[in-house]
């Protein structure tokens, strides 16, 4: 039996989706990836909707390359590092 190793990263809106009103509703923590479910976010809890307002999926690797600012940024070149750590083991 195979391992499956699975990473996420987070990446900044494109012009396009910024001028349609996009937002960033994912927020990464560590190895987990929260979701923000923006079609009940603005309901009170127990409001006619039974769906989670955050939803989280843990993760082998999780990237954050939204704002080059953040203390958890990750640049193309610490993806490419690690992918390529990686990616022996599955060649």
């Amino acid at each position: 039996m195979a391992n499956v190793r699975v990473a996420v990263r987070v990446r900044p809106l494109s012009k396009r989706e910024t001028k349609e009103g996009g937002r960033i509703i994912v927020e990464v923590d560590g190895k987990v990836a929260k979701i923000r479910n923006l079609k009940v976010d603005g309901r009170p809890d127990g409001f006619g909707d039974s769906r989670e307002k955050v939803v989280a999926f843990g993760f082998d690797y999780c990237y954050w390359s939204v704002n080059p600012e953040d203390p958890e940024y990750a640049s193309q070149d610490v993806v490419t590092t690690v992918y390529s750590s990686i990616l022996p083991d599955i060649l």
